[in-house]
This record gives structure tokens, sequence and C-alpha cells, in this order.
């Protein structure tokens, strides 16, 4: 096997031109029993280059395809390649924040190329069969000949490079005088995704792959993405059939991928592998799957599912639930709202209640006053103004319903008024002991109102 693990400490001694690259130890963090995988020769590998070696499973992956058997204590802090690269498969940096130390003294051929986070030095040309893409700003790419690949893409990353050939489709967000005017992303109105341009998809084997991050998930598990008709550059046809089992195995990764499934291929079992993963995935479910007793099933799991409940669906029994299962004020239409409905959204909710999505109609005193006891009341400052109501009226109101509500007002809603009314209200009798309890309890921050 043509790589060897070399310490970083005989690496700078060894290879000392690496120590002017400015990616070599970048943040000055690697130690001197740290490792990089060497190969003082030309490489071929069968099978992808996993180059996300700070991740468990792409440890696993390249320690696997290299055939090394390393000590799990062993870090490996990147590969150095002193010929050239051939791989069969992609080369696959699919994290954006981080990657290992890339440099590469000759040429790389390759299906496809990812790169997100890793630094990468190629000295030679990059040849890829499909797709060369670099993607996220923390990441780096240098390549002193030329990338040729059918579509190269650029999505605000830092990548150099001598020249380019690319027969097919370029695209790159940080030079926008560079390529096409017609290559340009853009903003649907509808939706307001930001959707990649319909000279790529025209070229992609699936043309329901509308933006870049789906595009990169599937570079992201070496796949190929290039439509049939399209020649690559050894000609062969090597493509697996993106079939159900394909596209159920897709879905269950990710619930998204349900979007770019062919509306043939679609079942409700289909349907269910991306709703267990998300009621988000609601979104993309065909119409025909959408009953009232599916959303009855995901309001069950989750509260929040209401927000993508279609409006015509929705009836008070879902509200009800939904309100029970933990949900957002924001979702209940208008005609659902009662006091009892909204003390029930807020008495179960997993986050503070946002009382300003409640119609004024339905903000009453006594609601507010019942808004104060069941959290932090953030918003009760807002929906006060809003509604003209005395705010100061409705924290008495919780201080004369109970000596024991002393801790939510004097956690959240602390004023010297607030401290005297307390006082005056339970200086005697059995409740003046708790009282004192309470006032000793918030000493210290009770004198910063009083003085």
């Amino acid at each position: 096997m043509a790589f060897k693990l070399v310490s970083v400490k005989e690496v700078r001694e060894c290879f000392p031109f690496l120590l002017e690259l400015e990616g070599f130890d970048l943040y000055d963090d690697w130690s001197e029993d740290d490792a990089l995988l060497v190969a003082e020769e030309d490489v071929e590998l069968q099978g992808h280059l996993q180059l996300d070696i700070f991740e468990e499973q792409g440890r696993l992956d390249i320690l696997k395809l290299l055939k090394l058997k390393i000590s799990k204590d062993n870090r490996i802090q990147g590969l150095v390649i002193l010929g050239n690269l051939k791989v069969s498969g992609c080369m696959i940096n699919a994290e954006g924040d981080y990657g290992p130390f890339v440099y590469i003294q000759g040429n790389v051929w390759c299906q496809s190329v990812l790169l997100g986070g890793a630094y990468v030095e190629v000295l030679g040309d990059i040849t890829a069969e499909e797709v060369v893409m670099t993607d996220y700003n923390h990441g780096f790419l240098n390549v002193e000949g030329v990338v040729c690949a059918p579509i190269f893409i650029v999505e605000d990353h830092y990548t150099q490079f001598g020249q380019r050939e690319n027969l097919l489709f370029y695209y790159n967000s940080r030079t926008v005088d560079d390529h096409p005017v017609e290559n340009d992303c853009y903003e649907d109105e509808e939706t307001e995704e930001w959707l990649c341009s319909p000279v790529l998809t025209q070229y992609l084997d699936n043309y329901l792959t509308t933006d870049f991050e789906e595009l990169k998930r599937d570079l992201s598990h070496g796949e190929w993405v290039l439509f049939e008709g399209v020649v690559t550059i050894d000609g062969a046809a090597k493509r697996i059939e993106k079939g159900y089992d394909y596209w159920s195995a897709k879905v269950a990764l990710h619930f998204r991928d349900l979007k770019r499934v062919p509306e043939y291929l679609i079942d409700e079992k289909m349907c269910w592998l991306a709703l267990n993963s998300s009621y988000a995935a609601l979104d993309f479910v065909p119409l025909q799957y959408v009953t009232y007793d599916l959303c009855l099933e995901l309001i069950e799991k989750n509260g929040y599912a209401l927000g993508v409940i279609p409006e015509e669906l929705i009836t008070l029994e879902l509200c009800e639930l939904a309100a029970k299962k933990g949900t957002s004020l924001m979702y209940i239409p208008n005609q659902f709202f009662s006091e009892s409905l909204i003390l029930s959204v807020m008495s179960h909710a997993k986050f503070e209640p946002n009382i300003l999505d409640v119609p004024e109609v339905f903000v009453t005193k006594s609601l507010l006053v019942s808004y104060v006891k069941l959290g932090k009341g953030l918003y009760l400052d807002k929906i006060c103004k809003k509604v003209q109501l005395s705010k100061q009226d409705i924290l008495f109101k919780v201080v004369d319903d109970s000596v024991d509500w002393l801790p939510t007002i004097f956690s959240y809603h602390c004023s010297k008024e607030l401290i005297a009314y307390a006082k005056e209200r339970y200086a005697h009798g059995a409740e003046a002991a708790v009282l004192n309890k309470y006032l000793e309890d918030f000493k210290e921050k009770l004198l910063r109102y009083i003085n």
C-alpha cells in the first residue's frame, strides 16, 4: 500500500515545503504525535475517498479504503500525495465547517469532487467525470492546473484555479461576472426558496433537483448525478437504477428528498418514511395522501404539526389535540380561538408562548393573569400596551390570588410597587410567614428595587 502513517514531527522534517502552505497546522493545534497519511508515489483507489476523517465514520471509511489499521488514539490531520491520484469513485468532504489538510503534488482523476471545510492544494489538474463542487465559506481549494469537469460549481467557497474546462455548466457565487448570467441562482417568488439555474437542472438525472443542497446530498453519497444522455469522460454507463428502493432509502435518510421522488413512485409507505422523520415532510406529500386521519396522527406525535396542515383540514378537534401535545398560538386559525383553548396552548407549551399571536378580542385581564401564572410573561408589557390594559393592575391581581405567586412576581416582574403591595397584602395572619420566607429567598434581588 502506498500510504504510510507519518507523525507531524517527521513531516515537518522530511517535507519542509509543506510548512509554507497556510493550511498546514492552520490553527496551531496539531501535536507532534499527530499524523498525516503520506504517499510518495502515484495512488490509485477503488471506491470513494472520504475526506471527513475527523468524523468517526469518515475515519473508518478512509482506513478501510487504504487497508490500514490504526489505533483510535492516533489523530490523523491530513493527506499528502507526492504523485498523482486516481479514484474510481468520488472525493468527498461533505462537512462544511472543517476538514483535513490535503496536498496532492500531481493530477487528480475521479468521478466527482465535493469539498466543504477541508484545505486542499492540487499542483496539477483535477479531472472529474461529472461534477466538481465546492461549498461553504470555511474551506479552501487551490488547483494550480485545470479544473476539467462537465459541471463546476463554486458556492460561497474560497476556490482558486489556473484554468477550467467545463462543457456543460459553470457557476461561481464569488465571481459573478465569471460565468454566464443565465447560470445564476434565483429566488422563487412563491416559496421564497433560493434555486439553482434551469440551465443546470436540465443536465441532472432528476429534473426535480432544484437547489444546491439537494445536489450536495447526492454527491455526498458518491452518486452519479448527470442525465444518462450526457456522455461522461470514459463513456461508461455506471448508474444504478433509481427506482422505488433507491428513493425509499433516500427519503428515510432525509425527508426533504420526498420532494424529488417521481410522482409515480410515491405511495403511502414512502410518505410515512419521510413523515416519521419530521412532520415538515407533509409539504412534500401528494394531496391524495393528505387525509384528516393522517393529520390527526401527525399531531398526536407533535402538536407543532398543526403548522403544516392544510387550512381546509384544520378543525377544532385538531386544534385542541395540538394544544395538549404542545403547539404555537400562531398555528391556531382565528375561528377556533377561545380563552380555554388559549390557556390549554399556554399550559402545554414547550416554549414561552407568544401571546401577541392571540387576536385582541380574546385578550382580557383574566387571560393575562393566567398568562403571568403560566410562565415568564415575556410579552406582558407589549400586549398590555397593545390592548390598553394596565400591566400593574394585572400583576397586583396575581399577587392578590395567592401568596404562592410571589416567586413568579419577584423572578420576572419585580418592582418597588409590587414589593410594597405584597408586604401590605400578606403582612398579617398565617400567610405572613410564607411572605417572609419569600422575602428572605429573594433578599439580594429585592434590595436592588427597594434602595
